[in-house]
């Protein structure tokens, strides 16, 4: 019995041993592809809900029992399940799949492979946004793929660009793409008064920290699930996401930056400018100024209105995931200011990204992103009182100062160094996006999804203008809000029919409703500069109150038929209809068909070792555009005291109704070439278009207005024609085990052209029919929509000392009056593009960009003051080279002549080359060896270093004026600038942790 027992014992022991030696212990390895080790890799316990990522070497550590299995997963590569044995330590290779779903690309509802898309899309991943310091999320995109322009429209903070895709689309109604955030359209209609290009910016509240990638969708197979908003193109930007069954990961940036303005432009000092009128006063007849007035003390404007701008930015992020849930928690603050005086920024975001699988059948998620910011604003660039404006047209010899140091007022041009000292002009913006979502397995093959989304913007812009430069002072107090709800249902059907057929159909409804609601209060005269609010005011008014509402509902449907992943067709199909159109034409179709042939799929190229992408694609389609602003189509009156009837109150017609307004419309045709050779290491993608945009919108102006209101119409008048080249090149042309270099090439070469315009257009001259554009500019029948429209300006005559324009016959000309406007430019280039390079060597790396754009001519408005030869404001110094003597090469003509007084009238004296080349960003980084540090809860540490805008290569004549600048966002109106404040010229220093 005791033996018995003692064998049981023995057994019992035997187990407990056993046991003991299964439990769990450290796994370590290194985690490598054909290039070496390979960073990120999700490396989890099958069955468990234990998971890491391996680091920045490539190394990783995890707990696992002996017969447990590890799973090694990454994007773009095999899976790998390796079995733990007795081993401590488990290193693994993995390959690259061909197969698996690693370019993944977002098109609108749905994800597709890159290799089997129709369409025409450019990705931009977070690898390209980290480390860049820009000025806008847009600013992402610049010289990163073809066919997208992205222009600053100036180096003020909170400036808005201006984004095209493939061209300009659209003349009168809205020209800017379509933003989408997490599958949320944001609200596009600017609240504020747009100083300095300060415009509302559908993206400016997004944190680049917190996107994952940015996809521009740039034909109609991409753009028309989107109906009448994918005209212009869409830009879809995804947010990110923790990853499944990965533990909690910390991430902490922060940055600091210093910035100046890129180039200034050559003026006189106080001693130049009274020399200048000393020895010639003809520039003082008829100016009331004596020469003794002016002085030679010299206050340099430019240095009092510039500072070197210092912001410092920091974010953190935790995302992770179980079995079951994935999660993202961002938050960010940052506080700017600018290189100019006055103006700045302060904002604070957080974001709240989960998704969580509740059942077999149903996961719920939700996108959040929260915004507040208090932007300190300065004023437009063509106002006198704009920093940079003033600083170039004030007189040198003026200061801001009196005798006692007390500011005062410097005449016409406003005393900006008080203005900026003492004056209130804030914008407060407060904003909310986001959605929630429910998927439904409804049965194998069948999904169904229901989201309901969200973006509301609260905006309070609060301006008080002191005494110095306005008797009494001013105050504006205006708010307002806008909301747009989106309430989307989609079902998708994705089945394999057959061995090498597979189907994905998707079908949809979308119901959005937008509101804004605005209130502005002004009021004049305070009794003193200490009181603040409109109540303190002595004449309070009203100025403006809007309540409006819009309404878009669209059924949508798109269908992939893939055959064995060389025959690819796709077909979509939207019907919308909204309320911002005529009774008559309220719902329009929109849809597109295309087909693409994956050549090196087949047999006679599939085992080829050379080509490893092949492929034709091709598609047409048609896509709409509904910017035009609530109610348009209906008739307009205006209230008020009229003049012409003796001061009484009433109504006064503004615009006459169009039940008959119907869409624009773009119709656009795609081919394009996919190729990929030697693993990939050469890519070459080529796409040639061709978009018609008809029944273009315009503000037609009646002959029977008066002065009781100005009576328009918005009517269809013509159609218009973008043509043009894609071509994107990408080289791997270094990899190895320590050194790695690739670099991208891409260019766009794109026509505008207005095909036909009809009656409702206006005639010029020549008898062109044009319609919309500046005083500069115009969209002329038969040319570009940025034409420019201007006398030729001949020069100083070397003999006489006259300047020259031409007249309506073509004969050189010394009256301007007699001179004769004609179609002298474009503000649209030949092409645009870019050049990046990414090198990496061991730790170290270091990425470089240039973006560039030729062919396309600016107008420099402010030339027409600096640059005039009679006293007013401040000269360039360019002003002192004065003919005296014939065969002068002179800029400024003979002041005896008559043309010494009028020769700064508008010309093209003042239009420019605008080509340029730009070296945009330099980032050179480091990234810590943490293995070498021992063990650490410290995973990564990168430091880094960015320059922007080192360097720009320009024509000469543009010497101090930034090329790459615009006085409005409007798309309509591009390739003009007043005295726009240039690009900054950055230097950032940051640092990322991972935990």
């Amino acid at each position: 019995m005791r033996s018995k027992f003692k064998w049981i014992f023995t057994l019992l022991l035997a187990l407990t041993m056993q046991f003991s030696f299964a439990q769990e212990k450290t796994i370590t390895g290194v985690v490598t592809d054909a290039n070496g080790p390979l960073p990120g890799v999700n490396v989890v316990v099958k069955g468990t809900q234990r998971g890491v990522s391996s680091g920045f070497d490539g190394k990783y550590s995890i707990k696992a029992k002996e017969g447990e299995t590890i799973v090694f997963s990454f994007m773009g590569m095999r899976e790998v399940s390796k079995v733990v044995g007795a081993s401590n330590v488990m290193n693994t290779v993995m390959q690259s799949d061909a197969k698996q779903i690693g370019d993944v690309v977002i098109v609108g509802f749905a994800k597709q492979e890159k290799k089997k898309m129709i369409q025409s899309v450019a990705t931009v991943g977070s690898d390209k946004i980290k480390d860049v310091p820009v000025a806008s999320v847009q600013d992402v995109l610049q010289g990163q793929t073809s066919g997208v322009q992205v222009v600053s429209s100036s180096g003020v903070i909170g400036s808005a660009p201006v984004v095209k895709v493939r061209g300009v689309a659209s003349i009168t109604a809205g020209a800017r793409p379509l933003y989408v955030v997490d599958g949320v359209p944001l609200n596009d209609v600017n609240l504020t008064s747009s100083q300095g290009g300060q415009a509302l910016n559908p993206i400016a509240d997004i944190n680049p920290a917190d996107i994952e990638s940015m996809s521009v969708l740039k034909d109609a197979a991409a753009t028309s699930i989107y109906g009448s908003r994918g005209a212009n193109g869409v830009i879809l930007i995804t947010t990110k996401m923790g990853k499944r069954n990965q533990d909690a990961k910390v991430t902490v940036g922060f940055t600091t930056s210093f910035t100046n303005y890129t180039d200034a432009m050559k003026m006189m000092n106080a001693s130049q400018y009274k020399e200048y009128n000393a020895k010639f006063p003809q520039a003082l007849i008829n100016s009331g100024v004596a020469i003794d007035d002016i002085g030679e003390t010299n206050f340099d404007w430019l240095n009092a209105v510039s500072r070197t701008g210092v912001s410092m930015g920091s974010d953190v992020s935790v995302s992770g995931g179980s079995e079951k849930t994935t999660y993202f928690v961002g938050g960010s603050y940052a506080k700017q200011s600018g290189f100019i005086i006055g103006n700045g920024l302060e904002k604070s975001a957080g974001r709240l990204n989960i998704n969580t699988e509740a059942n077999s059948w149903l996961k719920v998620g939700m996108n959040l992103g929260v915004t507040t910011s208090k932007m300190d604003r300065v004023a437009s660039e063509n106002s006198v009182n704009a920093p940079f404006t003033s600083a170039f047209l004030q007189e040198p010899y003026i200061s801001p100062y009196d005798s006692n140091g007390n500011f005062q007022r410097t005449g016409f041009v406003a005393n900006v160094v008080a203005i900026e000292a003492l004056n209130i002009n804030d914008l407060i913006t407060n904003r909310i996006t986001g959605n929630v979502f429910a998927d439904f397995k409804l049965f194998k093959p069948l999904t169904y999804r229901v989201e309901f989304g969200l973006d509301r913007s609260a905006i309070e812009e609060f301006r008080r203008e002191k005494n110095i430069n306005q008797s009494g002072g001013s105050a504006s107090d205006y708010q307002a809000v806008q909301q747009k709800t989106i309430f989307t249902n989609t079902l998708n059907f994705n089945k394999k029919l057959a061995e090498k057929i597979n189907l994905n159909a998707l079908v949809g409804f979308t119901a959005e409703n937008t509101e804004v609601r605005d209130i502005n209060v002004a009021g004049s005269v305070f009794a003193s500069d200490d009181f603040l609010n409109v109540t303190s005011a002595v004449i309070k008014s009203t100025t403006e109150n809007t309540n409006a509402q819009s309404r878009l509902n669209g059924y949508f449907s798109r269908l992939n038929l893939d055959y064995d992943s060389k025959y690819l067709l796709e077909a979509s199909f939207r019907r919308d209809g909204s309320s911002r159109f005529g009774s008559n034409n309220r719902f329009g179709n929109f849809w597109a068909v295309g087909a693409a042939w994956n050549i090196a799929n087949e047999n006679f190229l599939k085992d080829s070792k050379y080509i490893t992408e092949l492929k034709l694609k091709g598609n047409v389609g048609v896509t709409g555009n509904d910017r035009i602003g609530d109610y348009v189509w209906r008739e307009r009156v205006n209230g008020g005291t009229y003049p012409n009837y003796n001061e009484t109150s009433g109504l006064a017609l503004y615009r006459f109704s169009n039940p008959d307004l119907k869409w624009e419309k773009s119709k656009s045709v795609d081919l394009g070439l996919s190729l990929g050779m030697f693993s990939d290491r050469v890519k070459i993608a080529v796409d040639v278009y061709r978009k018609i945009t008809s029944d273009l919108l315009l503000n037609k102006l009646l002959s029977t207005a008066d002065n009781d209101g100005v009576r328009t119409y918005l009517v269809n008048a013509g159609r218009m024609e973008n043509k043009g080249l894609d071509l994107d090149f990408n080289f791997d042309i270094l990899r190895n085990s320590k050194l790695k270099w690739t670099t991208n090439l891409n260019f766009n070469f794109n026509r505008n052209k207005i095909l036909e315009l009809n009656s409702d257009a206006s005639v010029d001259a020549q008898g062109n029919k044009f319609i919309g554009g500046s005083t500069y500019q115009r969209a002329i029948e038969g040319y570009s929509a940025n034409t420019f429209y201007l006398v030729p300006y001949l020069g100083v005559n070397k003999e006489t000392g006259n300047a020259e324009w031409l007249d309506i016959n073509g004969n050189p000309t010394t009256v301007y009056s007699t001179a004769n406007r004609r179609i002298v430019g474009d503000a649209n280039p030949d092409f645009t593009g870019g050049w990046s390079n990414n090198l990496k060597y061991e730790n170290f790396d270091l990425s470089t960009l240039v973006n560039f754009s030729y062919g396309n001519d600016i107008f420099i408005d402010g030339l027409r003051f600096v640059d005039r030869s009679i006293y007013a404001y401040n000269h360039r110094e360019v002003v002192g080279n004065v003919w005296q003597n014939p065969g002068d090469d002179a800029f400024t003509p003979n002041p005896k002549s008559s043309t010494f007084r009028t020769v700064q009238n508008a010309s093209t004296r003042q239009l420019k080359d605008g080509s340029f080349a730009r070296l945009k960003n330099v980032t050179l980084g480091y990234n810590f060896p943490m293995a070498k540090f021992g063990k650490s809860f410290v995973s990564s540490v990168r430091i880094y270093a960015t320059a922007q805008n080192l360097y720009t290569l320009k024509s000469k004549e543009l010497q101090g004026i930034d090329p790459e600048v615009s006085n409005s966002i409007s798309a309509g109106i591009q390739g003009e600038t007043f005295f726009t404040a240039p690009q900054t010229k950055t230097f950032l220093f940051g640092t990322r942790l991972t935990f």
